[in-house]
């Protein structure tokens, strides 16, 4: 009984190795064959991700302007707040205060949690805006309601 189930592992996993390896081949050799339309595919992916890129630097500076998270057809500005600290100072008062304390080392985001509700900060505690440019996921719709 059990050598009948080992044999049965042992031909399944010849018959997928067996497979792999040819659909291993028949890639290759499709990658091959369409070397020109894949480069094409990455230099359009390139494109793409400079464009996205240079709307998402333009909506920030539009905001960093106006404030108005819309700045631009298609793109919104999310702005969360970043806490900056020395990670020592924040561990000595981590330690101190008995929270977000792992052996020997603190506990960035239990700490930072802490802090972020904490009517008071502690003084070593600075609270930073980061705002973030997001796009549209479907930028011709977007296109076809802006007018030129």
């Amino acid at each position: 009984m059990s050598k009948e189930l080992i044999r049965a592992v042992v031909q399944a996993r010849e018959e997928e190795t067996q497979l792999n390896e040819v659909k291993q081949d028949a890639l290759q050799a499709w990658g091959d064959a369409n070397r020109e339309l894949l480069e094409f595919c990455q230099e359009a992916k390139t494109k793409r991700e400079k464009a996205e890129e240079a709307l998402r630097e333009a909506g920030l500076k539009e905001y960093e302007v106006t404030k108005d998270k819309h700045p631009i057809p298609g793109t919104e500005i999310k702005v969360s707040v970043k806490l900056v600290y020395e990670p020592e100072t924040a561990l000595a008062w981590a330690i101190e205060h008995k929270q977000a304390v792992r052996p020997a080392s603190l506990n960035a985001k239990e700490f930072e949690a802490i802090v972020k509700a904490m009517a008071e900060k502690p003084d070593f505690v600075t609270m930073k805006e980061e705002a973030k440019a997001t796009l549209a996921s479907d930028m011709a719709a977007v296109l076809e309601g802006v007018g030129e």
